[in-house]
């Protein structure tokens, strides 16, 4: 079986929050995968895989802080809402990301 080249090619992780929010507003949804990252304990590595998620409202930075470096998405599998840091993001719709 031949392998697409686009979906073999990393991706440039701001261009994927970007496609990312293109396919939220079409009703759409996205896989990804991240890290984990506690800034309290200063630990994480622990690996985290959303098969259907959508993009959601991202809150102001006085109510969680440094949300702006943060990405709000919905778990449409669960229901549940969720955050995690931009630049813990490995892979979008099973493309590896890279911050260029």
């Amino acid at each position: 079986m031949a392998v697409d080249k686009t979906e073999a090619q990393p991706i440039d992780l701001y261009d994927a929050i970007e496609q990312m929010k293109r396919i939220s507003l079409a009703s759409g949804t996205f896989s990804l995968t991240f890290r984990k990252w506690n800034r309290q304990t200063r630990n994480g590595g622990d690996v985290v895989k959303i098969n259907a998620a959508r993009i959601r409202p991202k809150t102001k930075d006085d109510k969680i802080s440094d949300a702006s470096y943060k990405l709000f998405f919905t778990d449409t599998e669960t229901g549940l809402a969720r955050n995690c840091w931009q630049v813990l993001i490995t892979e979008f719709n099973g493309r590896r990301t890279v911050l260029n």
